[in-house]
């Protein structure tokens, strides 16, 4: 009997072992991030610099990253309904119910207004159609209402500018048409922004937002956010110098 008792017993500390040693992987972490394509930032394959530098900002936390992909307006839904624990990547709002950490991921391009005439001011465009990507709610950087046209993709708004069913459409300066293809005029609406990650305003979230910053600090002191960069003028453009 006593030799059974310590058969039990050691296959019940074997099993101890065992646990312990899965534990880390069973009880490690699952966050899903929303975001939405852009060629060379966020692929569907978990690729581009985005990802890139948010997976190894965060590669000290026992967290698993799933990334989502869609367009930025079901992105943006998914964050705000809880189904994501991140949203790459928005602009820094003046909204309480926003999270945002102290490094921001990225700074965007500058935001432009493109019309086939001549604006003299924005107050023209009052009440007249004007395009722009879904989910991207340029209007609010108009001064005056306009009739929203939202568009799947750069190439569907341009060319219904072009066939004059917009007044304009906003974009962002690198993706504006050939001159040479369609002349366009361009007046800036909004200067280059930093874009952050958004975390949800809750314990958890603050958590992930304080592993990011504490991850991006590391990275930026390595010299390791450069080398994900690649080129010098992108990652000067990326400014994270201005991080206090």
């Amino acid at each position: 009997m006593h030799v059974l008792k310590l058969h039990f017993a050691i296959i019940r500390y074997c099993c101890g072992l065992l646990l312990l040693l899965f534990l880390p992987a069973v009880m490690a972490k699952s966050i899903t991030i929303a975001a939405s394509p852009w060629q060379g930032l966020t692929h569907a394959d978990g690729s581009g610099l985005y990802f890139q530098i948010f997976r190894e900002a965060m590669a000290t936390q026992d967290v698993k990253l799933n990334f989502r992909l869609s367009n930025w307006k079901r992105a943006k839904h998914m964050f705000y309904a809880k189904r994501a624990d991140v949203l790459l990547a928005d602009y820094r709002h003046e909204d309480p119910s926003r999270l945002y950490p102290r490094w921001h991921l990225d700074y965007d391009q500058s935001v432009q207004l493109y019309s086939l005439q001549p604006l003299q001011n924005l107050a023209q465009l009052q009440g007249r159609p004007v395009g722009w990507m879904l989910g991207y709610d340029f209007d609010q950087y108009l001064p005056v209402p306009v009739e929203r046209y939202e568009v799947a993709t750069e190439e569907e708004g341009f060319m219904l500018l072009q066939h004059q069913r917009l007044a304009a459409f906003i974009s962002y300066q690198s993706h504006q048409p050939d001159p040479m293809v369609l002349p366009l005029y361009s007046l800036e609406i909004l200067a280059a922004q930093p874009l952050y990650p958004l975390f949800q305003n809750d314990f958890e979230g603050r958590q992930l937002a304080r592993a990011y910053d504490l991850g991006m600090a590391q990275l930026y002191r390595s010299g390791r956010l450069a080398e994900l960069h690649g080129n010098q003028a992108r990652y000067q453009h990326a400014r994270y110098e201005q991080v206090k």
